[in-house]
């Protein structure tokens, strides 16, 4: 494998309820990054920017539908791998905020389902599994959604499976974007990988994505507006940082797996922890935020 990696992010402005302006402003954005360096491979936009988050029970689609089938041609005129952030999908008789990966034909490879929705506030339904894909002669890529950066367990799971780079699409317009900042840099140095977060920008999100090496490093970072991010990736520097340390110094991955230690919540319902017990939201309202 070589090892490199082209990618892409779209730090995008998304127009509220207008699905065809946000498609057409996504493919402008891809066409820009190709212009300038043809050699990308993998794009990611952020989370739900085709159309926003309210009303979300209306928006919901099966998939395949008109925004996948608009993806597929973006991801198979431009060659590239796509991951078009998220967009709320119907399945199985519940709605998720899902993520589908496009391969560099078109194809639809998997749909990620949203591990960790926002509770109280986002009520779609969870989805039960963690996502990885795999471009041919470069490497594992590994699939989150907003919230569940906040989770490392989950991005740990992803390493677990062989992903050297995690994508987090992200909607955030909230006060606490300076918090998954910090998030992102620390799950690239606790599992020595690469970390790519990218937010909306305007009423949808407040920018600042970013791109974060093995070692914590901002590689790049998007300022509040709309903007692209493009960078070369050599993936042997997860080998190198897993090999010899972050910073030359600490293998934390090697030594969580290499202890055999096993927590409790890893066993018990969170109905029984001290947690639970101490909250209390949990004693006057169930999670989503309905009153008891």
């Amino acid at each position: 494998m070589s090892g490199l990696l082209g990618l892409g992010a779209c730090q995008m402005e998304v127009a509220p309820e207008n699905i065809e302006k946000n498609l057409e402003s996504m493919k402008k954005q891809i066409e820009l990054i190709k212009f300038y360096s043809p050699w990308v491979k993998l794009v990611v936009t952020p989370e739900l920017c085709f159309h926003s988050a309210a009303g979300f029970e209306k928006k919901a689609m099966a998939i395949p539908n008109r925004i996948t089938d608009f993806c597929s041609a973006v991801a198979r005129e431009q060659n590239i791998f796509l991951v078009p952030g998220s967009i709320y999908e119907k399945w199985e008789g519940h709605v998720y905020n899902a993520s589908p990966v496009f391969d560099d034909k078109g194809n639809i490879l998997s749909v990620y389902r949203k591990m960790y929705p926002w509770r109280p506030h986002e009520k779609t339904t969870s989805g039960k599994h963690t996502l990885t894909f795999d471009i041919p002669e470069i490497g594992r890529i590994g699939v989150c959604n907003c919230y569940d950066l906040w989770f490392p367990e989950l991005i740990r799971d992803l390493v677990f499976k062989g992903a050297r780079i995690i994508l987090v699409p992200t909607s955030t317009g909230t006060a606490d974007r300076s918090q998954e900042i910090i998030l992102a840099r620390a799950a690239a140095i606790q599992n020595q990988c690469f970390i790519v977060s990218v937010n909306a920008a305007g009423c949808s999100g407040n920018g600042e994505s970013l791109i974060v090496d093995p070692d914590g490093n901002i590689v790049q970072k998007a300022g509040t507006k709309k903007e692209n991010l493009i960078a070369m990736l050599d993936l042997s520097a997860v080998q190198r940082s897993r090999d010899y340390g972050v910073a030359g110094v600490t293998r934390p991955l090697a030594s969580f797996f290499h202890e055999k230690h096993r927590f409790d919540y890893q066993t018990q319902s969170f109905e029984k922890s001290p947690i639970y017990h101490q909250n209390l939201l949990n004693r006057q309202t169930n999670f989503n935020g309905e009153k008891k």
